[in-house]
């Protein structure tokens, strides 16, 4: 079959790759889409035990808002044609940390979202912490309107363009090489307030000495502004609605499609190799694969070139991720759960956490979240739905022998259980119905992810989002092939791998349009 058949091929439906080819068939495009699985989604998905439906991993979705066009998510959404059509649940607060302030003293706080609500918050638990924390706010406000700013504006290469840049963004120029740890030092905010205010670094994976503040800022700053929402049918409704965008777009999808070899012809991407044997040719390839298992085991060795490959040994893979589902036969209300999430860990300093989370045997860190406390009708009366998930820094699960794997899982969840008990007061173990472990095993089966990381590759401070976005054009070394997803320049989460999708479909509209204006000049001729 040497006839190219299709624009774009995307490789893997998790969220970018959904979204990759919803707006490549909204654009007109002729897009196929390739799943090895029988449904789409990947971490995006849902399963039933008993009475009971499990989201797979999304715990609250940022980026989208219940008002039209609030939230780069909502924004997307909105051109896809689908935010109506998911039932949304809204979370009621943002969360509450249980955990040990680098001093030793208990934390037990609950934060609320809305900027001011939060401030306010902040300062009956450390007392004094209100200016520090106002002007971070203050700053956060103003960074993220420099990112708007930089993302939509042609920016000149001009001094007087670069002075006004200064002069008008010059807090995004100064932050943009720090860590979130240096930057709230700089800011003199009181450590204890530090620690409650970086509780949602477990999101992104990367404690906050090598954590990006532009990134970690912007991030918090999108939560508390515009709250956070769940889908009421799990986050498999939204990999449904997305699925149907493409297909009422003309976009096709092929599910039970498991791609084992990405073509090259003449230096540029042109096809793949399903497991079946079947060829499939087109013009250009989106991967929601990892470049790690792309270049590893996907493309012929000539084919991948010096520059990708150097870039890609050199990143290390991030949080792997372990989850225990739980339905419990009693309400949240009878069992005295009152929150939505939970943010529950050894010290609430995230260098030593993250120290602690390379081994299974010292790591007590959880997020717990009860999905019922968002949508009450999410189970069965007088039942509870609550997951309890854990990171961990390294590939400490692949020490385990497998004639002890199931035993390792029976004590995973038993130490979870028991965590959240002994943190929270409250006991869950009598009223277990259902029980389900996921390790990373289990994901890296399942969503074919390296170790079974959840959040693509380590945003370090050089390799951070400022760094990829900076570098993003060059990183296309591989010509006709981009990669999305959690490995893209917007890193790890759903809110991110939804953006990128849309980037890299956007960017190959470019190559396309560049390739066609080429043929036409050569044509002339």
């Amino acid at each position: 079959m040497s006839e190219k058949n299709y624009d774009i091929i995307v490789i893997g439906a998790g969220c970018g790759g959904l979204t990759a080819a919803a707006c490549a068939a909204k654009e007109g495009k002729k897009v196929l889409l390739l799943e090895r699985h029988n449904t789409p989604g990947g971490f995006a998905s849902s399963f039933i035990r008993g009475r009971f439906e499990f989201d797979v991993s999304l715990h609250q979705l940022c980026g989208f808002s219940q008002s039209s066009g609030l939230g780069e998510v909502r924004q997307i959404f909105d051109y896809l044609g689908i935010s109506e059509k998911i039932k949304w649940a809204e979370i009621p607060e943002a969360y509450r940390l249980i955990s040990k302030s680098s001093d030793g003293s208990p934390i037990d706080v609950i934060m609320p979202f809305g900027v001011e609500n939060y401030i306010d918050a902040m300062e009956k638990y450390v007392p004094g912490s209100k200016p520090s924390m106002t002007k971070l706010f203050n700053l956060a406000e103003e960074i993220v309107k420099s990112s708007d700013y930089f993302a939509a504006a042609e920016i000149k290469k001009t001094p007087s363009a670069l002075r006004n840049i200064l002069k008008e963004h010059g807090n995004f120029i100064r932050t943009a090489p720090y860590s979130v740890n240096k930057v709230l030092d700089t800011l003199k905010v009181p450590k204890k307030a530090q620690e409650i205010f970086t509780a949602y670094w477990l999101y992104l994976g990367v404690d906050c000495d090598r954590l990006s503040f532009i990134h970690y800022i912007s991030m918090v700053y999108m939560y508390l502004t515009l709250g956070a929402v769940t889908p009421k049918l799990r986050s498999h409704e939204m990999s449904m609605a997305l699925a149907g965008a493409i297909e009422d777009n003309g976009g096709e999808i092929r599910y039970n499609s498991h791609v084992s070899r990405i073509l090259f012809k003449d230096g540029q991407a042109s096809g793949v190799i399903l497991k079946s044997g079947e060829k499939i040719m087109c013009n250009h390839i989106i991967a929601n694969c990892s470049p790690t298992t792309a270049f590893g085991k996907m493309i012929k060795a000539k084919d991948v070139p010096e520059s990708a490959l150097k870039r890609t040994n050199a990143r290390s893979l991030g949080m792997r991720g372990a989850c225990v589902y739980l339905g419990l036969n009693r309400s949240p209300k009878d069992l005295g759960i009152t929150e939505h999430s939970y943010f529950i860990t050894d010290t609430a300093n995230s260098v030593n956490q993250f120290q602690l989370m390379k081994n299974i045997d010292t790591n007590n860190a959880q997020a717990a979240v009860c999905l019922n406390i968002a949508d009450p009708n999410c189970s069965p009366v007088g039942t509870t739905i609550l997951c309890l998930t854990t990171l961990y820094s390294d590939n400490c699960w692949a020490n385990i022998n497998p004639e002890n794997y199931f035993d390792e899982k029976d004590m995973l969840a038993a130490r979870l259980i028991a965590n959240f008990e002994s943190a929270t007061g409250i006991t869950i173990h009598n009223n277990i119905e259902e029980l389900e472990v996921a390790t990373p095993v289990t994901f890296a089966r399942y969503t074919y992810t390296p170790q079974g990381t959840v959040y693509g590759y380590y945003g370090d401070d050089w390799d951070g989002i400022i760094p990829r976005i900076m570098t993003e054009a060059t990183d296309c070394d591989t010509k006709g092939l981009r990669f999305c997803g959690g490995w893209g320049a917007q890193l790890s989460g759903m809110s991110s791998a939804i953006a990128s999708g849309r980037n890299a479909a956007f960017a190959t509209f470019g190559d396309l349009e560049n390739e066609y204006n080429k043929e036409e000049k050569t044509n002339e001729k």
